[in-house]
């Protein structure tokens, strides 16, 4: 007999990066996926918004930590660091897709908890948050980088698929040994693959297999264990894709404008006056004036930057430019619709958004609103080109570690033509629709509809039955 009927649930989460909810559905449709089918028959397959930036690393910090990234200290991919703070890194500034991957835990708010840490114990496969997993962290030892890293800087996606597959291997043979409360295993195929191939093309699918089959040997291992019955298995996206055929190089721009810019890889610029951080790469955190060690707020920083905001958002390549007005307030630009206001009152669950046009109508919200809640805001949004714009924006936006200008690329733009090892034919991080949707596959019902990647960390505390007082930016979908 099974010892699953006094024993709590065990929660697998995978994390499929990069897989668009409508080529998940397809691959469903065509009885590709037959794990993944079994997992939705008992519970179903929605479509949930990401947090901006949508982007690997940052995008993990809502399934790990129930927040958006930037209130928990990382507001992008690469990202430079005012304050000074990180005291051994050169120039200050950050990018997690290469060496910097190493400090990713040790960046976020340490008074913030993990999933792993209120959960234990727990197993960490090839994610890029592990803060507090018990049993390790498979894939970010000094070998599986080396590889990892060979592969991506070579540009060769076969290559990391193999590196990926042995990962799993060795997940799997830990998962079957400890038996974790909590275990996550992050697959990065599929996104790897679509940079270079397409979201919907064929090796993507068969990458998108690679996850059903991680699946189906967990539920394998599971059975043979006879703890079959408890182990839950939940399936997230972090970030989608979309077809880009448009390179644009921002940073050339900036130095044609005769601007000494601060850039990965290029990081001895000396006496810069604008760092540029660029992930995804359809996003981009501008940093005006980098020597400035403190936050400012656009009103001191429009007399010598907003004409170079005015012709930045000339750019066919620029979708949407925020600024942060105040703590509480981003004024929000788009070239052809105009600009408006974002500003959020109180804090916390008690939060209350409030949309005031001032010309035109930048988020294709049908005009101002007032007095939104999370809910209401997520679903303000839900039909528009840039799904919950209203709290992505004034949660990144004035956070302390962005950038003065954070920019968002137009659709088929991305932002970075120069130093990429792969030409890129997809590209994400933008607050556009395509790629901030993301699948959530749950094995078995909710009791409301999940609206946000935010929502899993509380929803698995309330399946594996931990209690806590902790405020989450999302809210449980099982209560």
């Amino acid at each position: 007999m099974s010892d699953d009927t006094t024993a709590p649930s065990r929660l697998l989460l995978v994390v499929a990066d990069g897989v668009r909810p409508d080529v998940l559905a397809d691959e469903l449709a065509k009885g590709n996926l037959p794990a993944m089918a079994r997992l939705r028959e008992k519970g179903g397959l929605h479509t949930v918004s990401s947090s901006f930036p949508s982007v690997t690393g940052p995008a993990y910090a809502p399934f790990v930590m129930g927040r958006h990234p930037a209130s928990v200290g990382m507001p992008g991919l690469r990202w430079f660091d005012r304050a000074r703070s990180l005291r051994w890194s050169y120039a200050q500034a950050r990018s997690y897709s290469g060496v910097d991957i190493w400090h990713v835990d040790g960046d976020l708010d340490p008074r913030i908890p993990t999933l792993y840490d209120l959960v234990q114990p727990s197993l960490a496969g090839l994610m890029m948050i592990a803060r507090g997993a018990t049993h390790g962290r498979v894939g970010r030892g000094i070998g599986w980088s080396l590889r990892a890293g060979w592969a991506h800087f070579r540009g060769d996606a076969r290559a990391w698929r193999r590196v990926e597959q042995a990962a799993v291997r060795e997940f799997m043979r830990r998962f079957t040994r400890t038996r974790p409360t909590l275990s996550m295993l992050g697959l990065l195929g599929p996104d790897k693959l679509s940079h270079a191939h397409g979201a919907d093309s064929a090796i993507v699918r068969t990458a998108i297999g690679d996850v059903d089959a991680a699946i189906a040997r967990a539920q394998a291992i599971a059975a043979a264990g006879g703890w079959a019955e408890g182990l839950r298995i939940w399936v997230v996206g972090d970030h989608g894709h979309a077809p880009v055929s448009q390179h644009d190089d921002l940073h050339g721009w900036l130095s044609a404008r005769g601007h000494r810019v601060l850039a990965h890889p290029t990081l001895g610029t000396r006496a810069a006056d604008v760092a540029l951080m660029v992930g995804g790469n359809a996003m981009g955190h501008l940093y005006l004036d980098p020597a400035r060690t403190r936050r400012a707020w656009w009103p001191e920083l429009t007399a010598r930057w907003q004409p170079m905001l005015d012709a930045l958002m000339e750019r066919p390549a620029s979708g949407l430019a925020a600024v942060a007005m105040g703590a509480d307030t981003v004024r929000v630009f788009d070239r052809e619709h105009g600009v408006a206001d974002i500003v959020r009152s109180h804090a916390g669950h008690d939060a209350r958004w409030h949309y005031q046009v001032i010309d035109g109508d930048p988020l294709h919200l049908g005009g101002s609103l007032a007095d939104l809640d999370a809910s209401d805001a997520w679903l303000a949004g839900a039909s528009s080109p840039y799904p919950d714009a209203l709290v992505q924006l004034s949660t990144l936006v004035p956070s302390p570690r962005a950038g003065d200008i954070v920019l968002s690329a137009a659709e088929g733009w991305d932002l970075r033509a120069r130093y990429e090892p792969t030409p890129h034919v997809s590209t994400h991080g933008a607050l556009l629709r395509d790629q901030m949707l993301v699948p959530l596959l749950i094995d078995g019902p909710v009791t409301r509809p999940p609206q946000r990647t935010t929502d899993v960390v509380p929803s698995a505390l309330d399946l594996l039955g931990v209690q806590t007082a902790l405020p989450f930016d999302g809210r449980s979908f099982l209560r």
